[in-house]
């Protein structure tokens, strides 16, 4: 039975498109004086800050002068969980699941969210960021540094995200998958897509 259910971060776990790419937005034209598009944001919301940045072609200085400004937008904002996903997350806790996180956020970037997520911080068997495998999604190493943590197998695993990248990172893995919804479109034609968190448990029983 698949009793792991993994989420991705932003825009499956936390409401975050807002408050990511309004500072991250600020942060590049403050020291380059370029204007993201939004096809440009909406690959940055797919992708590690460090691979974003370097596809621009910025050397370390400059990127590193962008996330010290973004680190100051950011606390501007603030990236809340979706409606009922902590009430779905307890639930899964207390119901015999192993609630993990894969995500393309660095251990820094995923401590911004403390404060949001610290009544279900608890829940969280396993973290795995960026920063802690050779490569990030949609390579499966994310999945096997998570499988070695919890000594479980791919095919315990669901996993929940929202990007062609999460599904890719999915088929790469071997792992279920359920598209989250909730405000990305991008995968609402895909097999088992979630479009209110209330749907969420319902979809995680059928697939185990």
């Amino acid at each position: 039975m698949r009793k792991i259910i993994i989420f991705d971060v932003d825009r499956t776990l936390v409401d975050s498109l807002g408050p990511e790419t309004e500072s991250m937005s600020e942060a590049v034209k403050a020291v380059t004086g370029k204007e993201l598009t939004k096809e440009e944001l909406n690959r940055f919301m797919s992708s590690t800050t460090e691979k974003f940045l370097k596809s621009f072609n910025y050397d370390k200085e400059v990127i590193d002068k962008i996330c010290h400004e973004w680190g100051k937008a950011y606390v501007n904002y603030k990236a809340m969980c979706f409606p009922g996903m902590k009430e779905v997350i307890k639930w899964l806790d207390s119901n015999g699941y192993t609630v993990g996180i894969i995500t393309s956020r660095t251990l820094d970037e995923f401590h911004e969210l403390d404060e949001e997520l610290r009544d279900i911080a608890y829940t969280f068997k396993a973290i795995v960021t960026c920063d802690l495998i050779e490569k990030p999604k949609p390579d499966r190493s994310s999945i096997d540094y998570l499988c070695k943590l919890l000594n479980c197998s791919c095919d315990d695993v669901i996993y929940v995200g929202d990007s062609k990248i999460d599904m890719e990172f999915a088929n790469n893995s071997g792992v279920a998958f359920i598209p989250a919804c909730f405000e990305n479109q991008e995968l609402s034609n895909e097999e088992n897509a979630c479009f209110d968190t209330k749907e969420l448990i319902s979809i995680i029983k059928k697939l185990e």
